[in-house]
């Protein structure tokens, strides 16, 4: 069974009223946000596996991504990488130290 969204509703512009495609603004690169959670968890996942993790699930947006463990669950998002360790307390850690973050999770019970 597929997921299902509400159904949209359209409101139609005025002809006068729409904007072409050469007055819409452009924004530059330096404007695009450099953070990508699929790529921080097609990474994190891959230096999982290359430590000798076997069993590393996931789902990988570039907006939100999942990469999940026996050990943990961790979210990627907004340039942060964010888990619940064994005793409960929440971490969180910058994306790019995905070495520092496979050290945390493979040395937690």
């Amino acid at each position: 069974m597929g997921l299902r969204g509400r159904g949209r509703t359209s409101v139609r512009t005025p002809r006068h009223a729409r904007v072409s495609p050469a007055v819409k603004p452009r924004t530059s690169a330096a404007a695009q946000p450099v953070f990508d959670a699929a790529a921080s968890a097609r990474a994190l996942a891959q230096a999982l596996r290359a430590r000798g993790q076997q069993r590393v699930y996931g789902v990988a947006d570039p907006r939100v991504s999942v990469v999940s463990i026996p050990q943990a669950t961790v979210w990627c998002r907004g340039g942060m990488l964010v888990w619940r360790d064994a005793l409960g307390r929440r971490v969180q850690i910058f994306a790019e130290e995905i070495d520092h973050a496979v050290a945390l999770l493979l040395a937690a019970p």
